[in-house]
């Protein structure tokens, strides 16, 4: 089942990726986020990059989430490429859905069957959904809040899925 749905997400996201044409893309705008937050009650910092043409968008994340052993949260690097679809985009607000896939590596996994064994490191692979808003304050900044998810489909060491709330500085250009 799980590969059925990551070959339908995957096909969903080369479909949305192909339904601009490249002259639309090169008339684009182009978005950078900084991104600082939490995730798991561990601190989470990052950068997104949005290629956006009308109210559909291109883009990857890079976002690392530090450990907190109080409750088991290894430190997580994550890497996601994905597409946008702004649903409201007035009046200085922009509400946009982001899905995409990611890869990310977790540092120290305990084994939980046995957690008197050594720690490893675990690759995680799996599909990513981001809701956000955005306040424009004048045509080159943004300032809002997004709320990533990432799924994780093969590895039976760590969580089904991790959740980042994040406060976004964006740059457009």
């Amino acid at each position: 089942m799980k590969t059925l749905i990551t070959i339908l997400a995957t096909l969903t996201f080369c479909t949305l990726a192909n339904a601009q044409s490249k002259q639309d893309l090169r008339e684009g705008s182009n978005t950078i986020r900084l991104l600082g937050g939490s995730a798991q009650a561990a601190s989470s910092f990052g950068l997104d990059y949005e290629r956006r043409t009308g109210t559909f968008g291109l883009g990857a994340k890079i976002l690392h989430s530090t450990k907190n052993e109080d409750i088991g949260k290894s430190e997580s690097t994550t890497f996601d490429i994905h597409a946008v679809s702004h649903l409201f985009d007035h009046n200085d607000m922009d509400i946009y859905i982001a899905g995409g896939i990611a890869v990310t590596n977790m540092d120290d996994v305990v084994n939980p069957v046995d957690p008197t064994a050594n720690t490893s490191d675990e690759t995680l692979i799996g599909p990513t959904l981001g809701i956000g808003m955005a306040y424009t304050i004048n045509p080159r900044w943004s300032i809002g809040f997004e709320y990533f998810t990432l799924y994780n489909w093969f590895s039976d060491k760590v969580a089904d899925n991790y959740n980042f709330s994040n406060v976004a500085l964006g740059f457009n250009f």
